[in-house]
């Protein structure tokens, strides 16, 4: 009774993670095909000689960016109701919005009657995103809806272009380094002690040549289900998911613009890939008197790049509707911790009943490796919102906060979920996978509280800096990742 549950609720995390590709497969091309044009968003307004912007240079270099732009707005005599912006494009596609009249007299609405207003214009320096942008004044008074513009601003990327080339040969000797001298001679090593473990005669079948590209030739149902999951027939769907997300990150930044957008795309990637493949590797090798077959952990490295197209449609989702009501700065607080975990954790329950899965330090690795392949797809995410910006410090910066401090930090959560159906499987429990739930809320709690920096600042404000790096990541953070050796290397030293 309790196994036909177990392959039940595998079947329905199945139909759970198809909707969610899905989801993430439409987002996806919905970014491809939107333009946001201009020409859309004013149709319904009217052109009025009654607005007028002061304060736009002709020209700004990025060198002091972000930057924020003393601008004055002249106006009809506004209303109580009145809504007065500033809008941002770029090719025809939104940038940003400044509300003019939110932070007057701490939301007072004494502008009544105003016919002049001091506005002071963000103005974000991006690479991708040109280099020109169009500004545009938008008063909305009463029924009536109307606009003045484009104020043409030109961004000089002259100075930056130099210094991201300086700076990217130092880079891309560094980096060049740690691969030819660390990760190709760790792999290639990986793959030979791969080859000198043993298993059990009766396992011995399973990772053969043979059973890698014809998984149908084991014996059993569910071992035949277990050796697709584990071979490359597998692994291909796997890898055009993540594909399908690298692309989006590709044209969604126009990494084919210049030179330079190229190079910083490709060397984003390369450094994102360094921490997760270096983590993975001490947990394998660290299970000393059990080391996992390699081809397990690239099957749930390849589900962990799979499970951000996954969360990124179901962020999206559930994003927008806390927007609509009022509640967007919850977001990374409430919906992305309890969506990725889940489906991060659905990739160790599809193999829950895995032989090889048969211990909490088993669950603990394999947790922690869907982990490091979410991290890498994230990291790679992150790191490509500043070679392609204008601050070159604050790209270090990213590369340091993703890389170092918090490298670990996915591969924590997730571990969590898959030592609860490791210890479920350690007590021949006959529906393992269940161990999704209650692992998936503790992973869900934890990495909640990392991400509670914007919550933080909404109550304690100035303070929340101060909380966040004393209290949360020492606790909780790097807490439990000490916690979680501590029960790792407990487990591997038990284990006769």
């Amino acid at each position: 009774m309790l196994q036909t549950i177990n392959r039940a609720f595998v079947v329905l995390l199945v139909f759970l993670a198809a909707g969610a590709l899905l989801s993430g497969l439409l987002l996806s091309l919905t970014g491809f095909l939107s333009s946001d044009d201009e020409s859309r968003s004013f149709l319904s307004m009217k052109t009025t000689a009654l607005l007028s912007l002061d304060g736009i240079p002709a020209s700004l270099s990025p060198k002091d960016s972000p930057h924020k732009l003393d601008s004055v707005v002249k106006t009809p005599p506004l209303n109580k109701n009145d809504l007065l912006f500033v809008e941002l494009y770029s090719k025809g596609k939104f940038v940003e919005k400044t509300d003019c009249l939110e932070n007057i007299e701490d939301g007072k609405k004494d502008y009544v009657g105003k016919r002049s207003i001091n506005c002071e214009v963000y103005i974000p320096y991006l690479y991708q995103q040109s280099q020109q942008y169009e500004i545009y004044v938008v008063h909305y008074a009463g029924a009536g809806k109307y606009y003045e513009g484009p104020h043409k601003l030109n961004i000089d990327w002259s100075d930056y272009e130099s210094g991201f080339w300086r700076t990217f040969f130092f880079i891309f000797v560094i980096v060049g380094a740690v691969y030819i001298l660390v990760i190709i001679p760790v792999f290639l090593f990986g793959v030979y002690q791969s080859t000198k473990t043993e298993y059990p005669k009766d396992r011995s079948e399973s990772y053969t040549m043979l059973s890698l590209f014809n998984p149908l030739a084991v014996k059993g149902t569910i071992e035949k289900v277990n050796a697709f999951l584990v071979s490359p027939y597998f692994w291909a769907i796997e890898i055009a998911g993540a594909f399908l997300i690298i692309v989006y990150m590709f044209i969604a930044t126009e990494a084919w613009q210049s030179g330079t957008s190229l190079v910083s795309f490709f060397l984003a990637g390369l450094i994102a890939f360094i921490a997760p493949f270096l983590w993975c590797t001490l947990f394998w090798f660290a299970d000393f008197k059990h080391r996992e077959p390699l081809r397990i952990l690239v099957t749930f490295f390849l589900w962990g790049c799979l499970a951000a197209l996954m969360a990124i449609g179901m962020n999206t989702l559930f994003g927008l509707g806390f927007e609509i009501i009022g509640l967007g700065f919850l977001t990374a607080f409430l919906v992305a911790p309890p969506v990725e975990e889940f489906y991060k954790g659905s990739g160790l329950a599809l193999l829950a009943e895995h032989r090889e899965y048969d211990a909490l330090q088993d669950g603990l690795v394999f947790g922690f490796v869907i982990g490091m392949g979410f991290s890498f797809v994230e990291d790679w995410l992150y790191m490509l919102r500043n070679p392609m910006g204008a601050d070159i410090a604050s790209w270090f910066l990213v590369v340091f906060l993703r890389t170092v401090m918090f490298s670990a930090n996915h591969g924590l959560f997730t571990a969590i979920t898959g030592g609860a159906i490791g210890l479920l499987k350690e007590h021949a429990f006959k529906a393992p996978a269940l161990g999704l739930l209650p692992g998936f809320l503790v992973a869900t709690m934890f990495h909640a509280i990392h991400n509670s920096s914007t919550l933080l600042i909404n109550f304690l404000g100035i303070g929340s800096a101060l909380a966040y790096f004393c209290i949360v990541i020492p606790l909780f953070d790097y807490g439990g990742l000490l916690l979680l050796l501590i029960v790792f290397v407990w487990a591997v030293l038990r284990k006769r």
